[in-house]
């Protein structure tokens, strides 16, 4: 048996490979947002940004209109990891301490989308500047709470930057298992990103992917992906056939 593992991407039909070089030539610069605020400065890119801090996070996937894809499902998790590590592990929140009673995650909510409205339509903005070589490219969105000076405590950052789509090639993915689980897996955090780059040491060449296990049998997530497309070829004497399907690693659960 013959096994090969994609990771799919959304991407828009009429993209193309020459749009996306012309984009990366002349991108605009990144945009952070704090508090509902633009920063005056130039950030970092948004690994950079998150190896720097302590927070919980989330990444999305911003059209040329500002459509954000699947944005509930990202505010709830963000929402959802913030007062999980707030609870468990609040030096991942940046906090000294459990903060006494549940974190309330509703002053949040609103702060979120409001940094992230500035954030877009500034993005947006700048953009549109450069002309038709941005005009219609999609934007990579990194919401972060961390402990802060607003919303009980904390501050919402929202960083912006032109999406380029991650290449794995026609094969799909390469992938090696490295690495044990996450400390506080049910939650997404910034320090995450720092972590994993002792982990990256162990990459062979070629390897595009490293799959994280406790006991060696049961692979719980990559280090960068959850969601995976497997297709398995099987070969016999005179015919071969191939089956696919998706894969999402739960919280919960693990992949077998």
């Amino acid at each position: 048996t013959e096994t090969t593992v994609c990771v799919n991407f959304l991407r828009s039909k009429n993209k193309k490979k020459r749009g996306i070089s012309s984009a990366k030539a002349m991108s605009p610069p990144a945009v952070l947002v704090s508090n509902g605020a633009v920063s005056p400065h130039a950030p970092p890119s948004a690994a950079a940004f998150l190896e720097s801090t302590p927070g919980a996070y989330t990444t999305a996937r911003a059209s040329s209109t500002g459509l954000i894809f699947w944005w509930p499902r990202h505010l709830l998790r963000l929402t959802d990891s913030a007062r999980l590590l707030a609870q468990s592990h609040p030096h991942l929140l940046g906090l000294p301490a459990p903060p006494p009673g549940t974190l309330s995650t509703a002053p949040i909510e609103p702060l979120v989308n409001q940094s992230v409205r500035v954030g877009v339509h500034e993005m947006r903005s700048r953009m549109l500047a450069l002309g038709e070589c941005c005009s219609g490219e999609d934007m990579a969105l990194t919401a972060l709470v961390r402990a802060g000076g607003a919303a009980d405590g904390l501050e919402v950052c929202v960083h912006l930057g032109v999406y380029v789509p991650p290449v794995f090639g026609d094969a799909g993915a390469r992938l090696v298992v490295a690495g044990s689980g996450r400390e506080a897996a049910a939650a997404k955090y910034a320090p995450w990103a720092r972590m994993r780059k002792s982990m990256e040491k162990m990459r062979p060449p070629g390897a595009t992917e490293l799959l994280l296990t406790n006991d060696g049998d049961h692979l719980l997530e990559g280090s960068v992906t959850n969601f995976f497309v497997v297709c398995r070829k099987v070969r016999g004497i005179l015919t071969s056939t191939a089956t696919a399907r998706i894969q999402i690693s739960p919280i919960a659960n693990k992949l077998k």
